[in-house]
């Protein structure tokens, strides 16, 4: 019986022992740096506006450690931050006006899906990508 070739999943995972202001910068370097060796370039810019709005959701209601999750998918990406705070965040329209709570409401926009896991010991808040030039599929598991 032939062997057969397994191809490996591309995926990316970085722990950061608490979120500073200062690491957003680098966090978004590194995202773009692996879209780019996953021929996903054309995700880069939805992908850190995603990314910069969860880690900062942490830096604002869930201090300490966290971790962020990039893995490619047949139709995308996938982007996950997992923290140990139980409160679940909720996506609302927030009010004319109001100059704060926009951006997992904009990120719901723009992103194929987005969803919390709760989890024993905290959350993940997670967002898919789609590519334009794939037939995107939504699926509410992100093991996908």
């Amino acid at each position: 019986m032939p062997a057969m070739a397994v191809r490996a999943i591309p995926q990316y995972r970085l722990v950061l022992p608490e979120v500073h202001p200062e690491v957003m910068g680098p966090v978004r370097e590194i995202v773009r740096a692996h879209l780019r060796l996953w021929r996903k370039s054309e995700l880069s810019d939805l992908a850190v506006l995603g990314v910069t709005e969860l880690l900062t959701n942490v830096l604002k209601h869930a201090p300490g450690d966290c971790e962020l999750q990039m893995r490619e998918t047949p139709d995308g990406v996938f982007v996950g931050v997992t923290d140990s705070a139980d409160s679940l965040p909720t996506v609302r329209q927030p009010s004319d006006g109001q100059t704060g709570g926009w951006g997992l409401f904009l990120l719901a926009d723009v992103a194929t899906e987005l969803d919390v896991k709760p989890l024993p010991h905290g959350k993940q808040v997670w967002f898919r990508l789609g590519d334009p030039s794939v037939d995107s599929r939504r699926t509410s598991d992100p093991a996908c």
